[in-house]
């Protein structure tokens, strides 16, 4: 070997191991972040740091938050500190600091640090949006969700469960085994479709319609290049932002984009009106609010996305509970037979109302099993917590695990067992603040949570009146929770029977 080429390689090896050895110290600096700061942390690995997803399927971490709380709790710690890749975040576990971060001191917490991208409009949208211009749409947007414009709305989203109707007629026919999800996911692609696009999807007569295979699709199908992008944004943001990343499967951009975009096209020009989100939105557009195009696209498939999921999975999940116990299930048979009785048999907005234990029903469901495991805030202003000495700096991550608070037996006895009875008035009253938290709280709570919980009830009433359930022995127990989805979804499917009353 030539002196020249044995230089050329010496040099490279020191310049391969001076590189090695400046990673090595960067990550070992990173990761002595907390231990500086003197908060109690979790030993994190590299390069995945305290998570467990290689590769994610959402854009959420998920339901590990679980694992950070009961290992911090166990701890006798009211906050603690983990990694993501390199990257760390604060996991706050007391609910007074919670309140604090989500209400009390919001103007420091402000945004969710959900990533977007500017190449892709869809992803630009209140959930994801930071303070500033999240504010500016958050104040446009108050006026589509309340409960007048819900009510209004009511004829809208029941027109839809006739479907689910004859679909249950048929499958209690059959005496088949029931994929719930599947059958509830169907109804609710049916709602947030008319409710959202003024589409009619009839997802029961075509469960393969092109709505209902993209909301599938969302959640549940990515090919290795999605979960590539889903890995950049979560554990690289500031380079995924460089890069121009996507977090949505592109070809389920292009869809909801093109197709609200024609459909807003085409009411205008037609001068065409309807009792819908969309037609609220359209309204936004064309009045002083000024929404502009954009913004109207990316709230309507956050609406679709956000909307049919999470009701469907926490529709699913509560018939689950509710088939395994009998005496809740004929309790809230009678209440809704007896309600619709005073209704001339007819579901109604007022009727739905009324039904308090299917509140409670559907509150205790929302309990066990939240369909966003974790609430995440972005400090925006350096803010230091009471009580602990702790000063979150700007930049940092604040992580919520909803999750985790709803099965701590400090706060729910027998956290695991399903009673509506905790959501009785006494009980309310009595259970301490910001131990629940389904939709969040504070001004960054779930916009949609009316919308949501209305569709849900009447899903579950539409099940309840004609049928009893019960548990297929095809289900396979325990259901099991998906750490790497973004709304909350079993390993396990659940199965039902259904038998006509």
């Amino acid at each position: 070997m030539s002196a020249p080429v044995q230089d050329f390689c010496l040099t490279l090896l020191v310049s391969l191991f001076t590189l090695v050895l400046v990673a090595s110290a960067y990550v070992r600096y990173c990761y002595g972040y907390w231990k500086r700061r003197n908060v109690p942390y979790l030993e994190p690995k590299f390069p995945f740091g305290n998570s467990t997803s290689l590769f994610p399927k959402g854009i959420s971490i998920g339901a590990v938050t679980r694992s950070f709380y009961d290992k911090f709790k166990s701890m006798g710690h009211t906050v603690g500190g983990v990694y993501f890749g390199v990257e760390p975040k604060l996991v706050v576990l007391d609910p007074d600091l919670i309140r604090d971060i989500l209400i009390k001191d919001f103007q420091n917490f402000t945004d969710r640090g959900v990533y977007q991208s500017e190449s892709d409009p869809i992803s630009v949208n209140i959930f994801s949006q930071p303070g500033k211009e999240w504010r500016n749409v958050r104040v446009k947007l108050t006026s589509v969700f309340t409960s007048a414009k819900m009510k209004a709305m009511f004829q809208t989203i029941l027109d839809c469960h006739e479907g689910l109707e004859e679909a249950l007629k048929e499958l209690a026919r059959q005496k088949s085994d029931v994929d719930i999800l599947e059958v509830i996911g169907c109804f609710t692609t049916d709602v947030i479709g008319s409710c959202a696009f003024g589409i009619e999807c009839n997802s029961f007569k075509d469960p393969d319609a092109e709505f209902r295979r993209m909301g599938r699709k969302l959640f549940n199908e990515f090919s290795l290049a999605d979960r590539l992008n889903l890995f950049l944004s979560i554990y690289a943001p500031n380079l995924a932002q460089k890069l121009g990343v996507r977090n949505i499967q592109k070809d389920i951009s292009r869809f909801f984009f093109h197709s609200i975009k024609d459909t807003v096209s085409h009411r205008e020009r037609n001068n065409l009106r309807r009792n819908d989100l969309l037609q609220l939105l359209i309204d936004l557009k064309n009045s002083e609010m000024r929404l502009s195009m954009n913004e109207l696209i990316a709230q309507v498939f956050l609406f679709f996305s956000a909307g049919f999921e999470t009701s469907s999975s926490t529709t699913s999940l509560a018939l689950f509970e509710i088939s395994r116990n009998d005496v809740a299930q004929k309790k809230l048979r009678e209440e809704i037979l007896e309600v619709l009785a005073k209704h001339d048999n007819k579901i109604t907005y007022d009727a739905i109302a009324e039904m308090k234990y299917l509140g409670q029903a559907v509150d205790e469901s929302l309990r066990l099993w939240p369909p966003v495991a974790t609430i995440t805030r972005v400090c925006t202003k350096s803010h230091k917590l009471q009580d602990t000495g702790v000063t979150v700096e700007k930049g940092t991550t604040v992580l919520i695990p909803a999750l985790g608070l709803h099965h701590d037996p400090e706060y729910w006895p027998d956290p695991e067992k399903w009673d509506p009875d905790r959501f009785s008035n006494e009980n309310k009253d009595n259970r301490r603040p910001f131990t629940y938290l389904p939709f969040g709280e504070g001004p960054r709570n779930c916009i949609g949570l009316r919308f949501g919980l209305l569709q849900t009830k009447i899903a579950l009433v539409t099940v309840l009146k004609d049928y009893r359930v019960s548990l297929s022995p095809k289900t396979i127990l325990p259901l099991g929770v998906d750490p790497e989805t973004f709304v909350l979804h079993n390993i396990n499917r659940v199965y039902l029977l259904l038998d006509k009353i």
